[in-house]
């Protein structure tokens, strides 16, 4: 089990070699209304700190920034978007903690994470928290018309996949093929 948000590791290999194979980074920019792509690299050393502590996106402001990791098939259509949500001050530190959890949740999010066989009641509370934690890392409203225009594969993405998660979480729905 994973909480909603997914906390990537990477190793070496995969910053010296760039992008893994069919993923896709987008950043939204503010300040030009629009989603941009992000290097692998780039995206890398920004969830990176260097010995001061401080965040390493170049030209990066302090507030909220929304990132959404796009995972692609072997077709280049869209399978799966997980979105991240980073909160910068003022003196270029990532902020942590904004997961939409308080402590003790977030304490008990990881002790039932760590359970062979949670009961019922502890998966029922698990998936709660999931949500949660999903829900704070969705980008806002105002920029889901531009993100249409910028995410790859969404034309080719399969029904039943786990973009549709995000997608309808944003409020996109799969058109129906079926005559009315």
């Amino acid at each position: 089990m994973g909480l909603g948000i997914v906390v990537m590791t990477y190793s070496p290999e995969m910053t010296m070699n760039g992008t893994p194979d069919k993923a896709v980074v987008l950043h939204w920019q503010e300040c030009r209304g629009a989603w941009a792509e992000l290097s692998w690299l780039d995206w890398v050393r920004f969830q990176r700190f260097d010995e001061g502590g401080l965040s390493l996106l170049a030209g990066a402001k302090a507030g909220e920034h929304y990132f959404l990791v796009c995972i692609l098939g072997a077709s280049g259509e869209l399978c799966n978007v997980i979105p991240h949500r980073y909160v910068i001050s003022t003196d270029a530190r990532l902020v942590h903690g904004f997961d939409g959890l308080e402590e003790a949740e977030r304490e008990e999010a990881c002790r039932i994470e760590e359970l062979s066989s949670p009961t019922i009641e502890e998966s029922e509370r698990y998936q709660e928290f999931c949500a949660r934690c999903f829900s704070v890392n969705l980008p806002p409203l105002h920029t889901v018309q531009q993100l249409l225009k910028a995410i790859p594969g969404i034309a080719g993405a399969q029904h039943g996949t786990a973009c549709w998660n995000f997608l309808s979480a944003i409020g996109i729905c799969r058109s129906s093929t079926r005559a009315n």
